[in-house]
């Protein structure tokens, strides 16, 4: 389950993509894909994937251990193997979804107050 902490040790990455609402679902199946395989590698700590309500916006938001950790899953050769995958990219490539993906570190945690 992903943590919200001041921890730098941990990797934060915030995946971005915008689609036509149409395209979003081999989009988001891609996406739900690698949540559930990321689990297999080194690392993870835990995900999530949000798609805005208008359904033009994917977000993922996954945690690692380290930043070499989650290089080393995104650069292992299975993803290029995947018709996922190269459906995902081709879309990008075509222009037709745009791709944003950095790495973050937390700043600042604020959490709800609740009166007893």
């Amino acid at each position: 389950m992903p943590k919200i902490t001041l921890d730098d040790a941990i990797c934060t990455v915030i995946v971005t993509v915008d689609a036509d609402p149409e395209l979003m679902p081999a989009l988001e199946a891609h996406a739900r894909l690698g949540i559930e395989r990321f689990p297999e590698f080194s690392g993870f700590l835990g995900g999530a994937l949000h798609v805005s309500e208008d359904g033009g916006r994917l977000v993922q938001y996954l945690q690692w251990g380290s930043e070499v950790e989650y290089l080393e899953c995104l650069n292992d050769p299975q993803w290029e193997q995947l018709e996922s995958t190269v459906s995902f990219l081709d879309t990008v490539r075509a222009g037709e979804a745009s791709l944003d993906a950095r790495t973050f570190r937390v700043r600042v945690v604020s959490e709800s107050r609740t009166d007893a």
